[in-house]
């Protein structure tokens, strides 16, 4: 079973699927929790000794030194704290990874996912005719059937009715789609690595006080 923090991120790709937003919460995963915790515990005993010395320190030289390693310290929790969000989006991709491989994981289901990936971008697009890019293992599953349901959520969504074809060749990424309208070559890379990538600079204060709270 995923972890709240990583089911959150999973919640967020699919939310923006959905309606192209930009708001996520996470959680820090047990690796980034222990980062989190050596650190802050290294940092605030640091802090204490230096303190501590520095009642006694008289000379400039010594108040010098006692700034440097101040600086130092927080340089050290700057580090840390970038080591933990990492580590939470490593985590979060490897999940994404087992969920797109394994069709479901806990209450999320990778068909629907995709689906809304594929909707949204057709919102994006003015064209009448896409292309659907897939993986190799999504191009295997896609049918006529397959098609034609994901091509009622379009129409659904978009108001429009719109021809989905599948690309003939299909393209290595982790999951998602690359939706192409072969009338005006217009792109819409929706590829899960892509939405992924796109979040983590986004909201990576938000990802830092949800693992850090307030000690920013």
């Amino acid at each position: 079973m995923s972890e709240p923090g990583v089911e959150k991120i999973i919640s967020h790709v699919q939310a923006e699927a959905e309606k192209e937003i930009s708001e996520v919460l996470l959680t820090a995963q047990t690796e980034a929790a222990k980062i989190k915790q050596a650190a802050q515990e290294k940092a605030e005993q640091e802090v204490e000794r230096i303190l501590s010395n520095g009642k006694r320190l008289a000379s400039l030289e010594e108040q010098r030194m006692l700034a440097e390693t101040k600086i130092d310290v927080r340089r050290k929790r700057m580090n840390a704290r970038e080591e933990a969000i990492d580590s939470s989006f490593s985590e979060a991709k490897k999940v994404l990874e087992a969920l797109a491989a394994q069709g479901k994981q806990d209450h999320f289901a990778y068909k629907d996912i995709l689906f809304n990936l594929i909707a949204s971008a057709s919102e994006v697009v003015a064209g009448d005719k896409l292309e659907l890019v897939l993986n190799h293992r999504d191009r295997k599953s896609f049918n006529k059937e397959t098609l034609k349901e994901v091509g009622e959520l379009v129409k659904q969504r978009t108001g429009r009715s719109i021809s989905l074809v599948l690309a003939d060749e299909p393209m290595q990424f982790l999951g998602g789609v690359v939706v192409r309208d072969l009338e005006k070559s217009v792109e819409i890379d929706n590829t899960l690595e892509t939405k992924l990538n796109r979040l983590k600079e986004d909201i990576r204060v938000d990802v830092a006080k949800i693992l850090f709270g307030d000690r920013l």
